[in-house]
């Protein structure tokens, strides 16, 4: 009963600091200041391989920092356009997470996906339509 108790009480305290987080994203995003969205992206260069990184947005500028080595050279391409928002296929959903949405994207170099929570997703749709 005890260890019911304690496993409940510190899944309450994840969710209220994983909320706590998100809403302080989303205040510094009203206020106009540049904020990190944690994201995945399937750059065309390396095709077939998810990149852990942030997607830095602020006013008139979005730019993807990569969290890993293997992202280490590559940036978002020109001329990034959202196209599509979806849910990950099957496929997709046993390397990501499930309940993420991925942002279809075109460049110049081509197609751009972007894996967001969908709490996130407002901030990455604008900041790819500013840029």
């Amino acid at each position: 009963m005890i260890t019911h108790l304690f496993l409940f009480a510190t899944g309450g305290l994840t969710v209220w600091l994983l909320g706590r987080r998100v809403r302080q994203r989303a205040a510094r995003a009203a206020r106009g200041a540049v904020i990190e969205v944690p994201c995945l992206l399937r750059h065309p260069a390396r095709a077939g391989r998810w990149l852990r990184g942030r997607l830095v947005t602020g006013p008139g500028t979005a730019a993807w920092v990569p969290r890993t080595r293997a992202g280490s050279g590559l940036g978002l391409p020109a001329g990034v356009r959202p196209l599509d928002v979806r849910s990950p296929s099957t496929r997709e959903a046993m390397r990501i997470n499930a309940g993420c949405r991925i942002v279809e994207c075109a460049s110049d170099e081509g197609t751009v996906l972007l894996a967001v929570m969908p709490h996130e997703l407002g901030h990455v749709l604008a900041a790819l339509a500013r840029t």
